[in-house]
């Protein structure tokens, strides 16, 4: 589950989930921007480090597609690994930084040489000391979808000899909302998959064209997606829902004048203590 600061990845961590996410989607909106490579990766490190101090949980983090050449790639890992992260995440799109769902993203992002991601990878490989995995993405698309999958399937293969310990389930296997598809991938790698999906409704382009039920694979049960041999599910925009809450709550208090209505939907005061573990700064 996504995080966007620390209190947050606390959270993730009570409820009983086996890894925290921090992407550059949330923890840019945590900062009241959008996810367009603003903030840096000096602002991540940081954040990895005060989270991994407080939660037991391993983290994974967004490593864009390496900050820049091999040689950054090395050095941010050896950063980001002394911060405390457990993995992180790099892809091959191109030297323009933003979510490719974002609106004018098609025409300005661009897809690195496959070579090159295979390079950064190698060196984030040989730069890691304690064993920070590294999980690799690919952005490959075409118009024609055989060869969008063909290169795709290409590119993560090329990035598992580089060193990278898992993949992302491409997307001609997710987007498809196509289990038969995302099962045969996993059968073509020799690396753990990770499939990454968002909440139902939350970017309207994850209805594949044509489907009838307008349902996504983001519909999909955990189960089904661990039966076609998925070994990870990222979500990383869980924090849609914690500000929808707030906003629905703090609308109703100023209709209604008065607190009443944060009563039922706010965490107690000694819930929030033990979620600082305040008792540990008292003397025993």
């Amino acid at each position: 589950m996504g995080a966007w600061d620390v209190l947050s990845a606390k959270v993730i961590e009570q409820a009983g989930f086996d890894m925290v996410a921090v992407q550059s989607f949330q923890w840019a909106a945590g900062w009241g921007l959008p996810d367009l490579g603003i903030a840096t990766p000096s602002d991540l490190v940081a954040l990895t480090f005060r989270m991994a101090g407080e939660i037991n949980t391993p983290i994974l983090v967004d490593f864009e597609e390496g900050y820049g050449s091999p040689g950054h790639a090395a050095y941010w890992t050896r950063e980001f690994e002394r911060a405390g992260a457990a993995a992180l995440h790099v892809d091959d799109k191109g030297p323009v930084h933003m979510c490719p769902w974002l609106p004018g993203s098609e025409t300005l992002i661009e897809v690195s040489p496959a070579e090159f991601t295979a390079e950064i990878i190698s060196a984030m490989a040989r730069a890691r000391r304690d064993g920070v995995l590294i999980v690799a993405r690919t952005q490959a698309k075409s118009e024609d979808p055989s060869v969008a999958e063909d290169e795709q399937v290409r590119r993560l293969k090329m990035y598992i000899e580089a060193g990278a310990d898992v993949v992302y389930a491409p997307k001609y296997a997710t987007m498809s909302n196509d289990l038969a598809k995302l099962k045969s991938f996993a059968g073509r790698v020799t690396t753990p998959v990770l499939a990454q999906f968002n909440p139902p409704g939350f970017i309207e382009g994850y209805v594949p064209a044509g489907a009838k039920d307008g349902r996504s694979i983001a519909d999909r049960s955990f189960e089904e997606i661990f039966e076609c041999g998925v070994q990870i599910i990222n979500t990383p925009q869980i924090y849609a829902v914690a500000y929808r809450a707030l906003g629905d709550t703090l609308r109703m208090i100023r209709s209604e004048g008065n607190l009443q209505p944060a009563r039922s939907k706010m965490l107690g005061f000694q819930e929030v203590l033990d979620l600082l573990g305040y008792d540990r700064f008292q003397k025993k």
